[in-house]
Parts: structure tokens; sequence; C-alpha cells
């Protein structure tokens, strides 16, 4: 009977005498509405995926409804909760211990491909105590980190923020030392050597690092926390290694974070960082390519966006508006616990919006 009434609401706003002239795509968005789009932490009490889009779809002129239809089926790409969940499991047996194996084989000079005999080492086990883990937004999801490290990642060294205090500092420097004791692992003032800085999305990367031309100076979250780790209470900066780990990230995103944090590190004399990402998005996905030019017409129409959703914020990527997204991104990407800016604007519009989006998103920002 629900899917019937799906059905139903969908043929009318198509225009469609009766259900049995529904196209055959419906079956297939019923199943990813029930596997995953119904699941979007953002839809109101009562609204689920098909009755969102039938209300989305009933905004637009009929003459592009089809180009809707097809951005949905086609170039969407969704990721649920459990696919995150699996991107942050993966993290620290396929990157995270690579990374201090890779370390360990280097400095006892110890082939990488003898593990076992690099596991044993007590150095090893040191750099695992000495590895730092600092949350850059409510979706780094750190406690799951924690326990997909099947108990190697403690408490003492993870923390679901970057913004530490000196009190904070200190107690995780002490907690420190005490593990490292009973490794019986003695170190005078023992300090972090790997820091991995986490994060589950980024479109564009400006919002880790980026250039103000007009007050020239650096601005962003990488920039606070080397200044905050390089105050020396926390890490050995003379012999420490710096990861941004994202789960998911675009190729627009890691070009700049690599060219722009390149320059501030360097001209800071900080440590480089290095970027570890284990579901890249590639190019290809931006629609803003030739074979996308319907897709584009439909999309770049003034009707369809509302000058509301460009402030002082969103000029920071660059463009006057966000139509095609934060940064000019045009991405079709929607994560299960909010949409991203990145992407289109058709897709993340506010509820409150006099046009809104397939999966409205909350913004971070209010204006007032």
């Amino acid at each position: 009977m629900k899917e019937r009434n799906a059905a139903s609401l969908l043929a009318k706003v198509l225009g469609l005498k009766d259900i049995d002239g529904v196209p055959d795509y419906f079956s297939g968005l019923k199943l990813l509405s029930d596997y995953k789009y119904d699941s979007y932490q953002q839809f109101g009490p009562g609204r689920k995926f098909i009755e969102n889009l039938a209300l989305w779809l009933e905004r637009l002129d009929e003459e592009d409804r089809s180009a809707a239809i097809k951005l949905v089926n086609e170039r969407l790409v969704y990721f649920s909760d459990a696919e995150m969940s699996h991107l942050v499991s993966t993290a620290y047996p396929d990157l995270i211990i690579k990374e201090c194996i890779r370390l360990v084989s280097e400095e006892l000079d110890i082939p990488s491909y003898k593990v076992g005999k690099i596991g044993r080492a007590r150095r090893f086990k040191e750099l695992r105590l000495k590895s730092l883990y600092l949350g850059l937004s409510d979706g780094a999801r750190t406690n799951e980190l924690r326990r997909s490290s099947s108990g190697q990642i403690g408490n003492e060294q993870i923390w679901q923020a970057y913004e530490l205090s000196v009190e904070k500092a200190k107690d995780m420097a002490k907690d420190l030392d005490e593990q490292l004791n009973k490794e019986g692992i003695k170190r005078r003032d023992p300090r972090f050597n790997i820091i991995w800085l986490l994060d589950d999305f980024s479109g564009s990367g400006n919002t880790y690092i980026r250039y103000d031309h007009k007050n020239g100076e650096y601005k962003g979250k990488l920039k606070k926390v080397f200044e905050r780790l390089y105050r020396g209470d926390l890490i050995d900066t003379s012999h420490c290694e710096v990861f941004l780990l994202l789960y998911v990230a675009t190729k627009q995103a890691v070009d700049h974070i690599e060219y722009w944090a390149g320059r501030f590190t360097s001209e800071n004399n900080y440590k480089p960082i290095q970027i570890k990402v284990i579901c890249p998005i590639g190019s290809s996905y931006s629609l803003n390519n030739e074979e996308d030019a319907e897709l584009l017409g439909f999309l770049e129409k003034e009707k369809y966006y509302d000058q509301s959703a460009s402030d002082a914020h969103t000029q920071v990527g660059g463009t006057d508006n966000v139509r095609m997204g934060f940064a000019g991104c045009a991405l079709p990407v929607v994560l299960s616990h909010n949409t991203p800016n990145n992407s289109i604007y058709l897709l993340w519009g506010p509820e409150d919006n006099s046009v809104f989006g397939l999966f409205p998103r909350v913004s971070r920002h209010r204006e007032f």
C-alpha cells in the first residue's frame, strides 16, 4: 500500500493518468529509497525520499522534469551512513598502521615486507602510542575510528576537536607518559610524533586552508591546527609527521589543499602535511563537462535558485552564487547526515528557502 501511494503521488506530478504509466525507473528509485535515501537525516517528519521527490519535481517546469529525473537516476552519488562507517573501519588497518610500519621500516632499516618483525619492535609500539588523533568536524567519527582499531587507539590519544585547551593537552601528555611506562618505554617528557587530522568530506578544500588576498593572511582549520600543535606542549615539533585523513574528498579539494598547505607550512617552517583519502571523487563526477550540457541548462536557470543562499560565507569560495555549489564544485553528492554545499543548489537548498533541494541541507552558518 505504501509503495502504491508513493507511485500514485509521483504519477500525479508527472501528469500521468494512473500508476500503470509510471516509468520503469520508479522501481529502481523505490529500491534505492528503501535501501539508502529514506535514511537521509534532514528529512522532516512524515516525509521520505519519494514524497520529497514528488514535491521537488512539482516545483519544476514540466519541460525540466526529465532532466531532473536524469540527474537523480544517472548522476546522484549518495553516501549512506553504513557506507561511511565502512570507510572509517578501513582507515586504521589500511592507512594508519601502514604508515606506522613504513616509518619503523625506514628508521630501523627493516624491509617493509617483514611486517611481523616490525610489529614486534619496541619502536613500533612506541609510535603507535605516540599517535595523536584529532577530529576536524562532527563528521570525523572519532569514536568509530577508535572502536575499529580493536583497542589499539586509546582514549588518551583521540579527541573530537582540534582546538585543545592547555589543560587538555597537559592531560593527554600525562596519559601518554603513563602508557609508555606500562610498555616499559622510558622517555623524558614524551610528546606525540604522529598526528592524524580526521574529517569525513572535502569538496573544495577551502575550509581547511585558503589565502585571504585582501588581508594578506592564511585562514582555515589547518592554520589553527598547526599554530596550536607548534606550541610544543603536545607534539615533538622536531620529529613529527602530520597527516590529513579524509574519508571522502574530491580531486579539486586535494589539489587545493596540497598547494596552499604546502605554501603555508613552507613559509612558517612547519613540517609539510600529507593528505590521505580513502574514497577519492574524480573530476569526472562534477556536472561541468561537455556531455552535461542538458543538465547544466536546467540547473543554471535563475528560477531554480534562491539568492538568500548567497552570503558572506559562500563568497569565500570565489563565486557570486552557489547555484553550482560552493567554489563551483558542481557536485551531485549527498552525505546521509547532510548534503554538502559543494553540491549543486537544487540538491541541498534548505526547506525554508523559496526553492528547496531534493535533500535539504541544514547550514552551519545562519544569517540573522
